[in-house]
């Protein structure tokens, strides 16, 4: 299920978190859909034919293996999914690659950061499936227009989370954690979600509907958020960042999808 987070204004990053949470800035987003958990194991099955995570088997006891989060996922495996979804459910696809909207025609997935791939581009005003830019995520994480700030820090807590302290060092069936001020579930912990974005140093200012960094010499990650099963609890949190290379696959980092409002 899709929720609608109602656009608005919000102050970005975090005056008292890591250095790359500063600085704080205003930004102000449209409205938009979010799932209200990350892609599960038997969501990525359905449309990609095959199962690729780590924790594929065995697993707490009581708890659904088909609605355990997909990891061990790129972002490239991300775009490729996107995609495939809105094929799949006769929507129009987001990403382009070499001017084509079909994954059949970019070839095989690269196992190595790939310039063709990382030149991906979004298209913005379709109805198709994409991942959020790391703005929506936190607006999302933050309760939206409530500016929910206070319940977004209780989110967070070590017992509402998968964290390294409760994890039992593995990810867990989705909505098992009380949902967050806006319904949505696993926002932190149990897996990192991939974001558009490329990860770069925050910039002072006002910006609307932000997405990111451009693709440099430097800037060769994409943004991960939320914390996993082997995070730390306070990095388990609305601000914290994280990045990986777009052609790894991690077994703490799934994905979450969003639509655009059309």
């Amino acid at each position: 299920m899709m929720i609608l987070v109602k656009g608005g204004t919000f102050e970005m990053g975090s005056p008292t978190g890591m250095a790359d949470e500063r600085p704080v800035h205003t930004v102000t987003l449209d409205d938009f859909y979010m799932d209200e958990h990350v892609v599960t194991q038997s969501e990525w099955k359905k449309i990609m034919g095959a199962n690729p995570a780590y924790f594929s088997s065995n697993p707490k006891k009581g708890e659904s293996q088909i609605k355990r989060p997909v990891e061990h996922i790129s972002h490239y495996d991300a775009l490729v999914y996107c995609n495939k979804r809105s094929i799949a459910e006769k929507l129009k696809p987001c990403y382009v690659i070499g001017g084509e909207d079909d994954p059949k025609k970019w070839g095989a997935i690269p196992d190595e950061q790939n310039i063709k791939w990382d030149t991906v581009e979004c298209r913005w005003n379709v109805n198709g499936y994409r991942l959020p830019t790391e703005a929506e995520w936190e607006y999302a994480a933050r309760g939206g227009i409530h500016n929910g700030q206070k319940k977004a820090a209780k989110d967070a807590d070590e017992n509402r989370s998968w964290n390294k302290n409760n994890s039992n060092n593995m990810s867990h069936a989705v909505c098992l954690k009380n949902a967050s001020i806006l319904g949505f579930y696993d926002l932190f912990g149990n897996v990192w979600e991939w974001c558009w974005d490329w990860y770069d140093c925050y910039k002072i200012g006002e910006f609307t509907n932000p997405r990111g960094a451009e693709r440099t010499a430097d800037n060769t990650d994409r943004i991960g958020r939320g914390g996993a099963w082997n995070a730390a609890s306070s990095d388990c949190s609305p601000c914290f960042r994280n990045c990986g290379s777009p052609a790894a696959r991690y077994n703490f980092i799934g994905m979450r999808v969003v639509r655009s409002k059309k």
